[in-house]
This record gives structure tokens, sequence and C-alpha cells, in this order.
């Protein structure tokens, strides 16, 4: 897996996968100023999800309240989930950092579009990888089934 940079912050270490960039626009309630924010996928650092992405999806099940459910995969993972349009299908988002200083509130989650990967960088070739006739394997059907997406055997 190719990563982009380190990001540290409160002795916490982030991969970013750089492959990757969004810009955002965050507008502070308080005060109103906007700040611009070049946002990057990063890999988590916690124990079991060491080294995987989170990808968030809005779910909406009637007579319930609306909730988020996330989920954590690797860079092969994700990869598959946007060569085969799981991503937009589902609509997941995923969770993004700033490459440069900090975020002042919680990371967002960011949609993936095809402008923001970089043409022949390791994630774009990742992508274009895929074969995209073969099944998800089981790693990746159970991840899924936590934010309540089915994918077929």
């Amino acid at each position: 897996m190719r990563l982009g940079k380190l990001w540290h912050k409160n002795e916490e270490t982030k991969m970013l996968l750089t492959d990757i960039t969004v810009e955002h626009t965050r507008v502070s309630k308080q005060t109103g100023v906007r700040q611009t924010f070049l946002l990057h996928p990063f890999t988590d650092t916690q124990r079991d999800t060491l080294g995987k992405f989170e990808i968030v999806r809005d779910i909406r099940e009637p007579g319930f309240k609306d909730v988020k459910r996330s989920t954590f995969v690797t860079f092969q993972q994700l990869a598959e989930l946007y060569a085969k349009g799981v991503l937009d299908e589902f609509g997941f988002s995923v969770r993004m950092c700033p490459g440069q200083g900090t975020y002042p509130a919680a990371n967002p989650a960011k949609k993936i579009l095809p402008t923001s990967i970089r043409p022949g960088s390791s994630f774009d070739l990742a992508v274009q990888k895929v074969d995209v006739s073969i099944p998800a394997n089981r790693d990746l059907r159970t991840a899924l089934l936590r934010t309540n997406v089915k994918l077929p055997l």
C-alpha cells in the first residue's frame, strides 16, 4: 500500500492517501469566517482499524431516526469499492483530514468524485486493476454489512 506523508497530531500518526484530494470550505457558525482545506483520506490509528480508511453512509429507515453507519476498509478494498461503483451507488463518503494544519471540528466525510483522484497515481492504478467481474471477498462483504449494504456473493 502506498500512502502519502505522515501527519502528526497530539502524538497520533496518520497516513494520508494524497492520491485523493478534495477541497472543502468550512464557515464558522460563531464568527462567519470561511476556511478552505485540502482534505485527504487517512488511515486510522486504533488497534482494530490500524491502516484502514473509514467509509460512512447515512441510513434512513421508515419510522426510525436517520443514523450514520461507518466501517473500515483497506486501501485495496477502497479501490475495489470505487471501481465497482459501490461508493456512489450506496451514497458512501470517506472520512477525510487536512494535509496541512488541523481541522477545527470532527473530521468531515466527503464523497470521492473521479476528478478528486490524481490520474496515474497508485490509487488510480489500483482502481484500474480491479476485476469488476469477481465478487467481493468475505472480509469486504462483512465490513459492508455493518452499514446495511449486502453485496452479492
